[in-house]
């Protein structure tokens, strides 16, 4: 889909739903996407029993996951395409050495058409060290983020009104916007070679309120936002595409990209 101003907005497929006849994380839904040569798609992964498993949440004992390598199997299988695909780490746990090095080379061939990522900045960190290829995204939300039902960061709520446990945010010294940019250069410095920055959809959008063009501010540093997770049918989703798209992001992560790409070409974009 495109902007106004004729700038390409990817849609990234999100725990690769595409047609939805497919478990979200299964090895079906990634070949179906992989078949559709759809543009992004995401999918989480894990460290389960000393392997890496596509997997959201610790398994169940006795069920059965995709391990990681099997995902990565597909993408060595698929003919080159536009489709890169964004692992997804949800462990918070620090990653061994041992580990790091088992990942790495998991990768190591298909590092050209994946993205790794993660909240864990520690993770990231000693993958880059062992690492310094692969393309790294980051998402704040374990130091800084917003969100009015849930508080990512438990008990941090500072003056600015965000959840931040910093030092800047302890009181008011300066305007939000120029408190906002002091902090997304901390963290767009926490680890190298940062590609891309995921943010929550209400989170960017309660910045651009408070006059803090984020994605601006990402460009400058050479890195895209990636803002989640945006449905159709959910209240207020057209209103909130447009105001994702107007205020700069470059990739926008749903369970609903067909139906997000038919309303954008609807629309005339």
């Amino acid at each position: 889909m495109h902007a106004p101003n004729g700038r390409l907005v990817e849609l990234k497929a999100h725990r690769a739903a595409w047609s939805g006849a497919h478990p979200e994380n299964s090895l079906a839904a990634l070949r179906e996407c992989y078949a559709a040569r759809v543009a992004r798609v995401e999918i989480d992964f894990r460290l389960q029993g000393g392997e890496f498993v596509v997997a959201h949440d610790r398994p169940r004992k006795g069920r059965r996951v995709p391990r990681l390598r099997e995902a990565l199997d597909i993408v060595r299988s698929s003919p080159p395409g536009p489709t890169q695909l964004m692992l997804d780490a949800k462990d918070e746990a620090p990653w061994s050495r041992h580990d790091v090095e088992t990942l790495a080379r998991l990768c190591d061939d298909v590092r050209d058409r994946i993205f790794l990522g993660s909240p864990a900045d520690w993770n990231l960190r000693r993958l880059c060290k062992v690492d310094g290829d692969l393309a790294i995204a980051f998402d704040p939300q374990y130091y800084l983020t917003w969100d009015r039902r849930v508080h990512a960061v438990p008990g941090r709520h500072g003056a600015y009104g965000y959840q931040d446990a910093h030092p800047l945010a302890l009181r008011r010294t300066r305007s939000t916007a120029d408190y906002l940019r002091e902090r997304f250069e901390m963290l767009l410095g926490a680890v190298i070679r940062i590609r891309e920055v995921h943010l929550r959809l209400g989170f960017f959008e309660r910045m651009l309120q408070d006059d803090f063009d984020v994605a601006a501010f990402a460009h400058e540093a050479g890195v895209q936002v990636d803002v989640w997770t945006l449905d159709a049918g959910s209240r207020g989703w057209k209103t909130h595409l447009a105001r994702a798209v107007a205020g700069g992001a470059d990739i926008v992560t749903t369970n609903t990209p067909r139906e997000l790409a038919m309303a954008s070409a609807a629309s005339g974009h």
